[in-house]
């Protein structure tokens, strides 16, 4: 007869079956701690292996970064040299340029002044060059005008030397004007003309003048009259000989305008 054994807290008889369902248990408690050891040491290593290959990562992105940072920083360097640079050159250019317009408004001020000398030379030459030409133009007029009116008074030349011999004591432009009053057109002319070359500027030039181109305009000889009143308006324009020029020369132009319609 076999002889039980009792477990000796539980007071539970141990059989070989117990023996080995305990066993067995234990050796499951024992799997299990061994596994979760085993997870747990790998969690930790996939955590750590994890961490570190975020912190290479990190790493490198810091790297990458203090990388790009000294590459801007040497781009701003460069950048900053460089505008150093251009700003050294504007500043000569605009030195450079500063001279240049200085020296051009120098020039052009110069240039300036030269031209306003030579235009002023210049009128003065034109003006010059007119004065010679109102005078030549005279001198042919009055000529011309004697030249016809010794023409003109051919056959009456012994008359006129004999009242000019009759009058030789007076004045030229007396007998001028003696023989304007007598109305001899002819000897008036010559009288007055013998007045202007002896007295260019004399005080009745004037008169002389305009009487000379009334006594041809009373000869019919207007043309010739038109160009003593035209030296009266020209050498004194404000003069009374000048006015009364004026007047017959528009009634000269009226009256040729009123043959030709």
């Amino acid at each position: 007869m076999t002889t039980a054994k009792f477990h000796a807290k539980t007071k539970i008889p141990v059989t070989k079956s117990s023996r080995w369902w305990r066993t067995r248990r234990w050796r499951a408690i024992a799997a299990t701690a061994f596994l979760l050891a085993g997870l747990t040491g790998c969690l930790e290593t996939r955590t750590g292996a994890k961490e570190h290959e975020e912190k290479q990562v990190l790493r490198k992105q810091v790297t990458t970064l203090q990388q790009s940072t000294a590459d801007v920083s040497s781009k701003f360097s460069e950048i900053d040299d460089e505008l150093r640079k251009n700003s050294g050159r504007t500043e000569a250019l605009d030195a450079r340029m500063t001279q240049i317009k200085d020296r051009a408004e120098k020039n052009d001020f110069a240039l300036e002044n030269k031209l306003k000398e030579q235009d002023a030379k210049f009128v003065a030459f034109r003006e010059e060059i007119s004065k010679l030409q109102t005078e030549l133009n005279e001198v042919k007029a009055t000529n011309q005008a004697l030249q016809n009116a010794i023409q003109a008074g051919a056959s009456g030349g012994g008359a006129a030397n004999s009242g000019s011999a009759a009058s030789t004591d007076k004045n030229p432009f007396e007998r001028g004007e003696a023989k304007f009053e007598a109305k001899a057109w002819r000897d008036a002319i010559f009288a007055y003309e013998e007045y202007r070359k002896a007295y260019p500027k004399g005080k009745s030039f004037n008169a002389a003048t305009y009487k000379i181109g009334v006594s041809f305009q009373e000869l019919g000889m207007n043309e010739d009259a038109k160009l003593f009143y035209e030296e009266v308006i020209s050498r004194a324009s404000k003069s009374k000989e000048a006015d009364r020029a004026r007047s017959r020369l528009k009634a000269l132009t009226k009256s040729a305008t009123s043959k030709k319609k």
